[in-house]
């Protein structure tokens, strides 16, 4: 897998910095724009990438580069996607995928038109805290109640108080808590117990109407799921998936957890420790794998997971 790196953002340098250890993976090129030249540049030499473009579309002829990783800003994403597509690259994108469920249909149904790639750069269903979760879920019998939390506040958000609006704040670029963080915690629930029957966002809004805070009820037969995140507020993040036999509990955020605990008989027991899950190497080796065994059966399904994950955003936003 020959990549193009598009972006210069943190989380861009963390997958530069993670995939130097994936055997397969090779990054060629850094693309960004002409006003971040000096920071592409610094990148570039940081991480040992021989080539460094600010012209997309010239990268996207390059016959060298066959996979195209994209992490901008959201409101980007569709139209960066689209264009590798119709190149005839496959393509990794940050998450959240899209804007809205039309452009991530699109983009599905022209990578499947094309038996192309096209992976959503999310950690959870490649994580061991999803694993170890789904394995020991049978453990705590019936779900009752399903808790998850990731709230951080932003370095961003006394920017936001002060009138300075990033586009992690900013609704026309699909900033907002929904879209950033809360959306690992529905990538999980529905990971586990599958699409919910409805759902039901409850935000809290900043002035010019961005979800600062908020939380996301999920209804399943039997159960509710709360899913809450907020970057304006912090508090020990984490979750609890409650069972008539016991439960599970997840220290830390679900994207990043620190450990996994199980009860089942009245005792809690660590199942797993994690020193440092908030790695992208697991996602970006699953697709490399994926890539290598020509295996787009995985990554389709997958991607079905996805357009899941934007119908639910969607309806969240109302």
């Amino acid at each position: 897998m020959n990549l193009c790196v598009v972006g210069n953002g943190n989380i861009v340098k963390r997958f530069l910095s993670d995939v130097q250890e994936i055997d397969g993976v090779t990054v060629e090129a850094i693309c960004v724009r002409q006003a971040s030249l000096s920071k592409g540049t610094a990148l570039a030499e940081t991480y040992h990438i021989g080539r460094i473009v600010t012209d997309y579309s010239e990268i996207l002829s390059e016959t060298a580069i066959d996979t195209v990783y994209i992490g901008i800003a959201n409101h980007m994403h569709y139209c960066y996607v689209r264009e590798a597509l119709d190149a005839g690259k496959h393509v990794i994108c940050e998450k959240p995928f899209t804007v809205d469920l039309q452009q991530a249909q699109e983009l599905a149904d022209l990578a499947r038109k094309k038996n192309l790639f096209l992976w959503e750069a999310c950690k959870i269903p490649y994580s061991q805290t999803y694993r170890t979760l789904r394995e020991n879920l049978p453990a705590i019998g019936t779900p009752r109640i399903v808790r998850c939390n990731y709230s951080r506040k932003s370095s961003r958000y006394v920017e936001y108080q002060q009138g300075s609006v990033h586009a992690a704040f900013d609704p026309e670029k699909a900033g907002g808590s929904l879209y950033d963080i809360n959306v690992y915690n529905l990538h999980l629930t529905t990971l586990l117990f599958g699409a919910p029957k409805d759902i039901h966002y409850y935000a809290n809004s900043g002035p010019n109407g961005i979800d600062i805070s908020g939380t996301a009820v999920l209804e399943y037969d039997g159960f509710h799921a709360i899913c809450t995140g907020a970057k304006d507020s912090t508090s020990p993040s984490g979750a609890f998936i409650q069972g008539e036999d016991g439960y599970l509990r997840i220290q830390g955020p679900v994207s990043s957890a620190s450990s996994v605990w199980l009860s089942d008989n009245g005792q809690e027991r660590c199942l797993i420790e994690m020193t440092d899950s908030g790695r992208l190497t697991d996602e970006v080796r699953a697709f490399e794998e994926q890539y290598r065994t020509d295996d787009r059966a995985a990554c389709y399904q997958a991607l079905e997971h996805s357009l899941l994950i934007m119908r639910l955003l969607e309806k969240c936003k109302g």
